[in-house]
């Protein structure tokens, strides 16, 4: 986190907070004025008046002495120069004379900032001197003990801050605020140390138990983690944080089949305990069992009604399950109810897409408001709009697009260039590309799209430089390595440099069916058709694209297999009739 230092700000608020502190010499006649117009108040009665002291410090202006007005300006000049070790020496002094504990705490984060632990325990000391029930000055006198390496010293304070309650629901309590404060310590074993003498300081507390379990986990000590929590659970097998614990600790150690049984277990022990169920059904997501989690998230649904993740999963899983009707009854829901209007809209509209439906679709995509699908709203509608055959219509939808980052603008290119592209408009689209390219130089995604508009328009040179340039930036990268590579193979005689490549991007991702594709053209094209076929056949099993067919229909012929080649075009051409490879590939064997 950046500290930024705000001379007129802060040091406004360390002046209010010290005018109204208690004073040696109080003045009761005539108060300090304020830095800011405070609300009304009602009057006062007046006070009794107090015999004036025989000697009051010198003051300046709100009631401050100079001597504190001094160690507060230079403090801030300091932290404006980024003289933070200066800042952190008069915050503490500033500290020490006002004994103010609002400056204190200051001190002590400034200090840290600094990188100066001596100050920050010696501010912190006097902090939780000056405001002992702070929860906050326990947690950093704690800290910086612990980094000393004095454990015992730290306990005390680790104590004060167990016994912090929770501001309320959902607000972390103080077991769930030790987990957290010593979970980033850089030493993981002075911290569960540190754990293990509180658990032996409160023996039979449940709660730190599971506290050490969940801390041990959080810092990858996964096999202590299942012993604690299984202790726990001996001890306290109706503990329902105990049993999410485990299943938790048996999915990061790799055993999803055994957490998913556990958890099962649990559901069918406390059926109508929520947080299980939600759990178990999250889980069966994360395995792709979509239709047992849409039964979960139903039976959720029937025990809390109207609960919004629940209908927005029931929404998400019916769309998974292609049953789009059902998916839209669970969006309309929560658009009725005025919650997540924006998502439910937008997959509202994916649903009229699944059937086909454009203009509904269309009409939810422009429901959605900003916001995170946005963008990818436009997107869609942009291209049901081109598939309708309005460019112009699309186009201006795009181009009026304020993205809120510039991964946004990069989407907005792209889509916009691919639009083109599949109209064949090619000039346009390199256009756009190259548009995007002065502001966005050398991206790969960009370079990519460019190279391909590029070998369309028979730029060869100009293809091959892009990709050229992606894999300079990316040696490693499996796209370029086989875009660069199938494009030498396929437009030049440069085949064994291509061949080479790709068999690089192979190397990377063996069951990648582009890359299979163009090491099985490469071969082909190098005289060794027998050899390509099975490269072939795997990518066309793999991913039945028309490309790939055209190429395997091909080889298949060459090879006298021509009856074979005539049903691997047929089905190509059923699924994509106008790709471009595959025409030009019909057309050449006019089979």
């Amino acid at each position: 986190m950046k500290l930024r230092f705000s001379s007129i700000l802060l040091l406004a608020g360390l002046i209010q907070a010290c005018a109204t502190a208690p004073r040696p010499a109080p003045r009761p006649e005539k108060p300090p004025p304020q830095t800011q117009t405070p609300r009304p108040k009602p009057a006062p009665k007046p006070a009794p008046a107090k015999p004036a002291p025989k000697a009051a410090p010198e003051s300046g202006k709100n009631g401050l002495s100079d001597e504190l007005l001094y160690y507060l300006l230079s403090a801030e000049i300091a932290g404006q120069r980024r003289q933070l070790g200066v800042a952190a020496a008069m915050y503490l002094k500033a500290a020490e004379v006002s004994r103010d504990p609002q400056i204190a705490a200051r001190a002590t984060r400034v200090a840290i900032y600094a990188g100066d632990d001596a100050r920050a325990l010696q501010a912190a000391r006097l902090w939780i001197e000056l405001e002992p029930d702070s929860v906050d000055a326990a947690q950093v006198m704690a800290v910086m003990l612990l980094r000393q390496g004095k454990v015992d010293a730290a306990l005390p304070y680790l104590d004060r801050v167990l016994a912090h309650p929770a501001a309320g629901k959902g607000q972390p309590d103080g077991y769930m605020l030790v987990t957290s404060l010593l979970s980033k310590e850089k030493d993981p074993e002075r911290a569960l140390s540190a754990m293990r003498k509180l658990v032996d300081r409160h023996p039979g507390d449940a709660r730190l138990i599971y506290a050490y379990a969940h801390l041990a986990m959080l810092l990858g000590k996964l096999e202590l983690a299942e012993r604690i929590v299984n202790q726990l659970l001996a001890g306290q097998p109706d503990m329902i944080d105990a049993w999410l614990l485990k299943a938790n600790i048996l999915n990061r150690l790799g055993r999803n089949e055994e957490a998913l049984e556990f958890i099962a277990g649990a559901v069918a022990r406390w059926p109508d305990e929520p947080r299980l169920r939600l759990f178990y059904a999250r889980k069966l997501v994360d395995m792709k069992r979509y239709a047992e989690a849409r039964e979960q998230f139903a039976r959720l649904l029937e025990q809390q009604p109207g609960m919004v993740d629940a209908i927005y999963a029931l929404g998400l899983l019916n769309l998974q399950l292609r049953e789009p009707e059902k998916a839209r009854d669970y969006f309309r829901q929560l658009v009725e109810a005025g919650q997540r209007v924006d998502e439910a809209n937008y997959y509202i509209a994916q649903a009229w897409e699944m059937e086909k439906q454009y203009d509904k679709a269309i009409q939810h995509y422009e429901e959605v408001g900003q916001g995170e699908l946005y963008v990818d709203a436009r997107i869609r509608l942009a291209n049901l709009l081109a598939e309708q055959g309005d460019i112009t219509a699309a186009r201006q939808i795009l181009q009026n697009v304020n993205a809120p980052t510039l991964d946004g603008e990069l989407r907005l290119y792209l889509a916009e260039g691919d639009i083109l592209s599949r109209a064949g408009r090619y000039q346009d689209a390199w256009d756009v590309y190259t548009l995007a390219l002065q502001q966005m130089p050398d991206n790969p995604q960009l370079l990519y799209a460019r190279a391909l508009v590029a070998e369309k328009l028979d730029r060869l040179d100009e293809a091959i430089a892009d990709l050229e340039k992606m894999v300079k930036a990316d040696p490693e990268n499996p796209e370029a390595l086989n875009a660069l590579g199938y494009t030498l193979v396929d437009r030049t005689h440069r085949i064994e440099e291509g061949m080479a490549l790709i068999r690089k991007a192979l190397e990377k991702r063996p069951d990648d069916p582009a890359i299979m594709d163009s090491m099985g053209w490469a071969l082909y094209r190098a005289g060794q058709p027998e050899k390509a076929l099975e490269y072939l056949q795997k990518a066309y099993h793999t991913f039945p694209d028309a490309e790939i067919g055209a190429h395997l229909g091909e080889v298949l012929w060459v090879l006298g297999r021509q009856d074979e080649a005539r049903k691997v075009w047929a089905e190509a051409r059923k699924r994509e009739p106008r790709n471009r490879v595959l025409l030009n590939t019909l057309e050449r064997f006019n089979p």
